[in-house]
């Protein structure tokens, strides 16, 4: 079992016990963790996810609950991607867990897909890295699949939407989205975590993280804004950050609409989707691949 944090402020001033007990408590609460399970954390890298991969472990270390917690890496084909295969694997190696590494270009060229399409290249990412993080780990075997977005990665996308009218979208925001069909459960176990808490306990831990993960540096941009905000109205209350994700998804477990929209198989390669063809089957035809 890997050591427990004892010292309950770092020198960032991170209060890293109850941050633990945090993510612990959501991860209890919303049985984000069941008997049977056999768990794929999507790591990239960085601190966000190594944090969820190594907090998901711990829990279920601590708790003896009968579930395995496994490591899932995509390599996006990027000149930065072998240093970050890399690091991914330090990092399973040091948690003690497997590691399964998925190669974007079996799928898709992302780069080649943006130029012919002339959508933005983290159009195209997103796109592969949502088929990819649901396929491969339920070929595996998977129950569920974990992602290392926190807070404010949910809070951004949560005032995107607003601002945009996308009200359908953000009844996603929710620690668990159970899964339909082919769609395997996700789940968030850092949705109340914040972004300085995730590092300060890789650094507490020793655990290897790179800085940055997309070597284009679009991926945080559109965060920054909301970050800004938020921080500027923690002055006034230290917790506004997490009352607003806690109201979030309070509402949205009380108001989500029962009916959703239909999942589909797509029609050239069977995997779900909302149209008769997947995103990256329509991509993969303007390369002329089948």
């Amino acid at each position: 079992m890997l050591v427990q944090i004892r010292i309950a402020v770092t020198k960032q001033g991170v209060d890293l016990g109850s941050y633990r007990r945090r993510v612990f408590e959501t991860i209890r609460r919303y049985r984000l963790v069941e008997m049977g399970d056999v768990i794929y954390v999507a790591v990239s890298g960085g601190k966000d996810s190594c944090a969820a991969l190594s907090l998901l472990r711990e829990y279920v270390e601590e708790y003896r609950v009968d579930a395995e917690v496994k490591a899932l890496h995509i390599n996006l084909g990027f000149g930065y991607s072998p240093k970050l295969e890399e690091i991914v694997k330090r990092q399973a190696e040091a948690l003690g867990v497997e590691l399964h590494v998925a190669y974007a270009k079996d799928y898709l060229d992302i780069l080649a897909a943006s130029k012919a399409s002339g959508r933005p290249i983290c159009s195209v990412c997103g796109a592969v890295k949502r088929y990819i993080m649901n396929k491969v780990p339920r070929e595996l075997g998977a129950t569920k699949v974990a992602t290392g977005h926190h807070m404010y990665d949910f809070l951004a996308y949560y005032f995107k939407n607003l601002a945009g009218q996308n009200h359908q979208w953000n009844f996603k925001i929710l620690p668990k989205v159970e899964g339909r069909g082919l769609l395997l459960t996700k789940i968030r176990p850092l949705i109340f975590a914040r972004p300085e808490e995730n590092e300060a306990y890789c650094k507490s831990k020793g655990l290897p993280v790179n800085e940055v993960c997309c070597e284009y540096g679009l991926c945080g941009a559109a965060h920054a804004e909301v970050v800004e905000m938020l921080r500027a109205a923690r002055r006034r209350d230290p917790d506004f950050d997490l009352k607003l994700m806690r109201g979030v998804v309070d509402f949205n477990t009380k108001f989500r609409p029962a009916e959703e929209e239909p999942v589909k198989k797509c029609k050239i390669c069977g995997e779900p989707t909302s149209g008769e063809v997947c995103t990256v089957c329509r991509l993969r035809s303007l390369l002329g691949a089948t």
